[in-house]
């Protein structure tokens, strides 16, 4: 009885008026690797399906985040690998989690980045990311909002 009780409560977090993504990026020579974090009834809006940690969710959720979030190396795309997500929980709020890595052929000098991710579900969206690049540790922040399909570009 206890744990249906919790698990309800887990199920009905208070609701958030705030549609954000954050991600933290680290930039190290031809690497790059991303921990994009959303909150979970937001991404199960995005995608038309709860979002559970299962197979098919995690493949959906892959696929959902690889297309919305771009990623450039001096003009090329560079194809994204998720290497790991999950279920998480900030503050009262589930959220999902993926880590995502991209590889260049070179050291990356010009980083572009093009985050969508909701875009397309909520007009009040906003995709924050934090890059950090290594070593020396220099970091820039980059702002998203729905509506804004623009490349933003960050040289080193």
């Amino acid at each position: 009885m206890i744990l249906a009780f919790a698990a309800g409560l887990l199920l009905s977090a208070p609701p958030h008026d705030l549609h954000v993504a954050h991600t933290r990026m680290v930039v190290e020579g031809a690497v790059v690797v991303a921990r994009v974090r959303m909150f979970r009834d937001d991404l199960q809006k995005a995608l038309k399906r709860p979002v559970i940690d299962d197979t098919a969710s995690r493949a959906a959720v892959n696929a959902y985040v690889v297309r919305n979030f771009i990623v450039t190396a001096g003009g090329a795309r560079l194809a994204a690998e998720v290497l790991d997500g999950g279920g998480d929980t900030d503050g009262d709020q589930p959220v999902w989690w993926v880590l995502v890595q991209w590889k260049a052929t070179q050291p990356v000098k010009v980083l572009g980045l093009k985050v969508q991710l909701m875009f397309e579900t909520f007009s009040d969206q906003q995709n924050i990311v934090q890059v950090s690049k290594q070593p020396g540790d220099e970091r820039r922040g980059l702002y998203f909002q729905a509506g804004d399909r623009s490349e933003q570009v960050l040289r080193f």
